[in-house]
């Protein structure tokens, strides 16, 4: 999850530029400023595998009930403890499923 819809697309270029030509529209944004068409596509290409991830906002959390999420990333610390909470219980809705949570924080936000 981004705060920013610039940040997430910046995400998309650097981390598609990490992979094989082949598969980088395997990486994807999500945010608000996507016709209704793109976001409803972005979200099938997720569930059936063709995409392996998305760099999204907060509307991709909205009325979104995806059972088999297996990684959720915040970037940053931007947000309050109720709102990483939230995006934070996107992952494993299934109860069969683990899942892991990572926060990428600022560096100043930690001890020496």
């Amino acid at each position: 999850f981004f705060d920013d819809i610039q940040d997430s697309i910046a995400a998309v270029n650097a981390l598609q530029m990490c992979l094989p030509h082949a598969h980088r529209a395997k990486i994807a944004w999500f945010n608000s400023d996507m016709t209704t068409d793109s976001k409803e596509t972005q979200v099938t290409h997720l569930c059936t595998g063709e995409i392996w991830g998305l760099c999204t906002m907060e509307s991709f959390g909205m009325g979104m009930d995806m059972p088999d999420i297996a990684i959720v990333i915040q970037w940053r610390v931007t947000c309050q403890l109720i709102q990483l909470w939230q995006r934070w219980g996107r992952t494993a809705r299934a109860r069969e499923q683990t899942g892991t949570a990572i926060l990428f924080a600022e560096k100043d936000l930690f001890d020496n």
